[in-house]
């Protein structure tokens, strides 16, 4: 097995390339994936318990990044640039979170965690948990939440 393999799952939506050159970033040349380190980590961090990530719940990405109900795109964590999506289910919120890589060598919206909560979450209720009692810095972050089923505009 590879010891860090990676599998490509789309180039970003529109709305996330317009979103993202709002605060001055660039990911028109960039593409989502994922990586096998990426599930080993959720599923040891978030696989147990009532609300376990499944295997079956890593195929939800693509959809999540395409059409998620609400976006923080361009928050800073120690350093990292991250965006984050929710995505409301019947039984639960997902919550996906990726690093913004752009270097000589990465060029890709790299996954970083994955998980779900029981609860349907606000814009104020996300910017909670993407702030992670302070890591995170959302000022020149870019917030977007869904309108007709896509996102865009403002929160």
């Amino acid at each position: 097995m590879n010891p860090f393999a990676v599998t490509e799952i789309g180039r970003p939506e529109q709305w996330l390339i317009e979103a993202a050159a709002s605060i001055g970033l660039d990911f028109s040349a960039l593409t989502h994936e994922i990586t096998n380190y990426f599930k080993n980590h959720v599923r040891k961090r978030h696989g147990q318990g009532a609300l376990a990530i499944v295997d079956t719940d890593f195929d939800l990405i693509p959809a999540i990044v395409k059409a998620p109900d609400m976006a923080i795109i361009g928050t800073t964590r120690e350093g990292a640039i991250m965006n984050a999506y929710a995505k409301r289910e019947d039984e639960a919120t997902y919550l996906y979170f990726d690093e913004v890589m752009n270097s000589t060598h990465n060029k890709a919206l790299r996954s970083r965690t994955f998980y779900k909560i029981v609860k349907a979450l606000d814009m104020e209720g996300f910017e909670k948990i993407v702030t992670m009692n302070g890591i995170s810095d959302l000022s020149g972050a870019k917030k977007v939440i869904a309108a007709g089923g896509r996102p865009g505009g403002e929160a």
